[in-house]
């Protein structure tokens, strides 16, 4: 039986940008993030590293089960999450407004013996500070679509 979707249909999302947008990181919401992390807030106004697994995603310009569909999921169950990389050129700041941009990058289709089928989905996303441009951050992240044979 053939996939639900082939890998020649999944590499066309290769190069496809994210649409771009902001993400504001706020005073009151780092506190939380710290709580939740269980880690003293840091001095001044640095933000919490952990940020880069939320920030570049929430302001990229699409809702997590855009880029599932964009990515064919199966279901909302037949998704994994990969790699996440992380090159910090700064650190993130509360109160500053970050723009987010970035593509697809990569898809490369495998079989698992225990997983099955399944697409390793590569996206990068590029952290710029508003107020001067700044690269801030790049975050590579590659999601894992389990596919059905």
């Amino acid at each position: 039986m053939a996939p639900s979707v082939t890998i020649g249909e999944m590499r066309e999302l290769v190069g496809r940008p994210f649409p771009g947008g902001t993400f504001t990181i706020e005073r009151w919401e780092n506190a939380l993030l710290c709580d939740v992390m269980a880690c003293e807030r840091l001095p001044e106004d640095l933000a919490h590293p952990a940020y880069l697994f939320h920030a570049p995603l929430a302001g990229v310009g699409l809702k997590y089960g855009d880029i599932f569909a964009l990515c064919r999921a199966e279901s909302d169950e037949a998704i994994r999450a990969g790699e996440y990389v992380w090159d910090v050129h700064a650190p993130l700041r509360v109160g500053r407004t970050y723009r987010m941009s970035g593509s697809f990058t990569d898809v490369v289709r495998k079989e698992g013996r225990r997983a099955g089928l399944m697409d390793i989905i590569t996206f990068r996303i590029d952290v710029h500070d508003q107020a001067d441009d700044a690269l801030v951050a790049t975050v590579v992240n590659s999601w894992i679509f389990l596919r059905s044979a």
